[in-house]
């Protein structure tokens, strides 16, 4: 209807202009102009309003793959950024930086798995809908538009991390290379329902070996520059997208 409508308006414009009725051809062009002006304003305001309604749909189903994300990641995240305080202390106690004489078995634990620089980091579906689609200016939120870039970054940095350091002729598994110094013992953990080890160390036989000594000082520096290149700034990038998130939806998790 509006392209005819338009069309009959274009024959009275070439009409009047043949009568040299220039006030009448004038008035019809401003006419077109005007609803075309019009038209472009409705369509804007329709495609406005559907940007809305999928933005917040898209605010809803991202917050759902962030709380499944932390459900995965929470438990394994926050022992691996423990794990790094622990092993301070105990090369504290081997380099004899303390008075204390023996590792706590937490410790020793510490010093076991100070090559596990694996964590699980799951992806955010929403998000790669999202960008493969070409829409994140939907996004009205420039804090959160910004957030969303830099947790990909955050999480391409600490696949980096994760890879390198796994595949890095400087670290080794201390209870396989070192059999003599720690003692691993498997058994069921009740309160977290799964099968843990538990680690036995020679506190003084490791202070005066120092091949070992050596081994642990690269294995802490390696997982030191993995939680620091890797895993820390992903992991405050997370909560940062959630806290975002919360606030846009009015979310308390408290």
């Amino acid at each position: 209807m509006r392209v005819r409508r338009n069309t009959l308006i274009l024959q009275h414009i070439a009409s009047s202009l043949k009568k040299s009725n220039w006030s009448s051809a004038l008035i019809e062009i401003l006419v077109i102009v005007a609803g075309i002006f019009i038209a472009l304003q409705v369509d804007d305001w329709n495609q406005g309003r559907k940007d809305r309604l999928d933005e917040q749909e898209f605010l809803v189903q991202l917050h759902e793959d962030l709380l499944v994300a932390d459900e995965l990641s929470s438990r394994v995240r926050q022992r691996r950024l423990d794990r790094l305080e622990l092993l301070v202390s105990a090369s504290d106690v081997l380099f004899k930086r303390t008075d204390r004489e023996v590792l706590t078995v937490q410790e020793c634990n510490a010093i076991v798995w100070s090559t596990a620089f694996n964590v699980t980091a799951p992806g955010l579906s929403s998000v790669d809908e999202l960008i493969g689609s070409g829409r994140m200016g939907i996004i009205r939120d420039t804090r959160l538009r910004t957030a969303l870039v830099a947790l990909r970054q955050s999480r391409a940095a600490l696949d980096t991390a994760i890879s390198y350091q796994s595949s890095s002729s400087n670290t080794r598994f201390l209870p396989s290379a070192f059999p003599h110094l720690i003692r691993l013992e498997a058994y069921f953990d009740d309160g977290l329902g799964e099968i843990s080890s538990i680690g036995s160390c020679d506190t003084a036989a490791m202070r005066k070996d120092g091949p070992f000594l050596t081994q642990f000082s690269a294995n802490t520096d390696s997982y030191d520059a993995y939680l620091r290149d890797g895993l820390m700034p992903w992991s405050s990038q997370s909560d940062n997208v959630h806290e975002i998130v919360d606030d846009a939806l009015g979310v308390d998790h408290e």
